[in-house]
């Protein structure tokens, strides 16, 4: 009973930590919007400024990641699924290391005046916005996790879903791209960047929802 009471006090507190660092990701993914709207109102608000924001909000998260990878590291012999709490910890790390890409990109593209048609940064905002919504589904799916693991699996729908959305944006934006900024080489390599960063990040999340899913299954079965 006592180790029965001290693996769910354990697993309590990865989870409470993995929902830490998602809401670090959502920072650093509102400022990422802010730096696309900034861009593409001209604002007074330097674009360099909220890149300084981000870059904190990245070093934020990669010192949340040490601690959560110490702390898993130490209980691993006393919670079943520390793997997959492994997992979604180093795939979080990757996921703010590729906003922070995307937002660089968008600083040279900024120092490089370069004029970003609007059609194209309005669809970065909307990437921006569905990853938000992934990130709120796996946050969810997080909270439900121990107590009502096959309600998990509805939240998680919503990742796959958006996922396979961003990915049909990817592929039609990024043609989109090539036909109107084929003369214009700088522009066309960091907004290919970019859509192809955005699209991991999507892709990340979606396997982040797969290991809660392998929790909820392996869960339901026991």
């Amino acid at each position: 009973m006592f180790e029965e009471r001290r693996e769910s006090l354990v697993e309590m507190t990865a989870i409470e930590q993995l929902t830490n660092m998602c809401r670090i990701v959502r920072d650093e993914l509102d400022l990422l919007d802010v730096m696309l709207k900034n861009y593409r109102e001209n604002t007074e608000v330097p674009i360099e400024k909220v890149y300084e924001k981000i870059r904190a909000t990245k070093n934020r998260g990669e010192d949340m990641v040490i601690l959560i990878m110490e702390y898993l590291t130490r209980s691993s012999e006393i919670v079943m699924y520390s793997s997959s709490y492994m997992n979604m910890v180093k795939i979080l790390d990757k996921v703010v290391q590729q906003i922070d890409a995307v937002a660089y990109r968008l600083l040279l593209a900024c120092e490089s005046k370069i004029l970003l048609d609007e059609n194209v940064l309005e669809t970065f905002m909307k990437m921006v916005d569905l990853e938000k919504s992934q990130l709120n589904s796996i946050e969810n799916a997080l909270a439900k996790i121990r107590l009502s693991p096959k309600k998990v699996l509805e939240e998680l729908n919503t990742v796959f879903k958006i996922e396979e959305e961003i990915d049909l944006m990817f592929r039609k934006s990024l043609f989109d791209v090539y036909a109107r900024y084929s003369g214009y080489i700088t522009a066309l390599l960091i907004l290919k960047d970019i859509f192809e960063h955005l699209e991991d990040i999507s892709d990340f999340l979606k396997n982040i929802g797969e290991e809660i899913r392998y929790l909820a299954l392996a869960r339901s079965a026991v």
